[in-house]
């Protein structure tokens, strides 16, 4: 049998070993959990990784996303998984959340106004974060939302349903109102609150009126102040030597139907997609610029999150 006796040519080369072992474990406790399997997003808008989207609930999310950013500049984007610990996300819901936000860069990078709609289905959890630029009231408004909107709609199994509304209040009541420079307004609750619903139900009322009649005032045409602007995206075909075509640009249209008002502009969009001679699909590959010059990941404008929003569990 081999000889194991420690003896003193043998003492610095075990601790030499146990040294770098010990160097080794200290460095995997310092690596973020899940710094290197984050998903990497597909549309700006929806990720719907984990298909709980109905495609009518997708268009009207992806339509009114796309005309928050139009009309304000401020990015919103819904992200659904399976669950949170195939990512790296075993450090909780709010770390994973803020972590995803932060890797996405969602938000343009000054006003850090960006917030992104989260839901585990596996995990059953759901998160509502919001950029650092947001204030506290902001949260609270959040976890009003996620409260009364979209945990009783996953927990009737209404999961589509959930995502849509929740998302919509969070454009409405959140997104919209800070970027026309207006106090995100927290409900107030008191004693008389709790012992007279009614009293609470009525505040709600005006609250929610003064919201509505503010969202009125939105979205009014230029010309004749009239609301109700179409805002329509055409992509930019540009033909191809071998046949077919490429599409990397598209042309956004707003329009008042009332008096014919119109403005155009282009934009790049997020994926270039190839097509054949017959309309098939070759291939597709992010478009190169794409909101890449603020810093963010190529869709994203960079923006950042401190934690904040609110988090559910059903």
């Amino acid at each position: 049998m081999p000889d194991r006796t420690l003896t003193p040519e043998r003492r610095p080369r075990l601790f030499l070993v146990a040294a770098w072992m010990m160097a080794a474990l200290w460095l995997a406790m310092l690596t973020p959990a899940g710094a290197q399997t984050l998903p990497d997003w597909q549309d700006p808008q929806i990720n719907d990784f984990a298909g709980l989207l109905t495609p009518e609930d997708a268009r009207a999310l992806d339509g009114a996303l796309t005309a928050l950013r139009d009309q304000t500049g401020v990015e919103g984007t819904v992200v659904t998984l399976p669950d949170r610990a195939r990512y790296g996300g075993t450090d909780g819901l709010e770390a994973f959340a803020t972590r995803l936000f932060n890797h996405w860069g969602v938000g343009d990078a000054t006003r850090n106004d960006g917030f992104m709609v989260l839901v585990l289905s596996e995990n059953r959890e759901a998160r509502i974060e919001l950029g650092r630029g947001y204030e506290n009231d902001a949260d609270i408004l959040a976890q009003e939302i996620m409260r009364n909107t979209m945990l009783p709609a996953f927990r009737d199994g209404q999961m589509s349903r959930g995502i849509r509304e929740g998302t919509l209040a969070a454009i409405d009541l959140i997104a919209r109102p800070t970027a026309a420079g207006q106090p995100v307004r927290a409900p107030k609750t008191s004693i008389v609150d709790r012992i007279v619903p009614l009293l609470f139900g009525g505040a709600w009322l005006v609250i929610l009126g003064g919201i509505a009649r503010q969202a009125w005032r939105r979205n009014r045409c230029p010309q004749c102040r009239r609301r109700g602007l179409e805002t329509q995206a055409t992509p930019l075909e540009t033909p191809l030597p071998e046949g077919g075509h490429m599409v990397s640009h598209e042309t956004v249209t707003r329009r008042c139907p009332a008096c014919g008002w119109s403005e155009s502009r282009e934009r790049l969009r997020p994926q270039t997609v190839w097509y054949g001679p017959t309309g098939t699909v070759l291939r597709s590959e992010r478009t190169p610029g794409y909101r890449s010059l603020s810093g963010g990941s190529p869709g994203f404008g960079g923006g950042s999150s401190r934690g904040g929003g609110a988090s559910g569990r059903w």
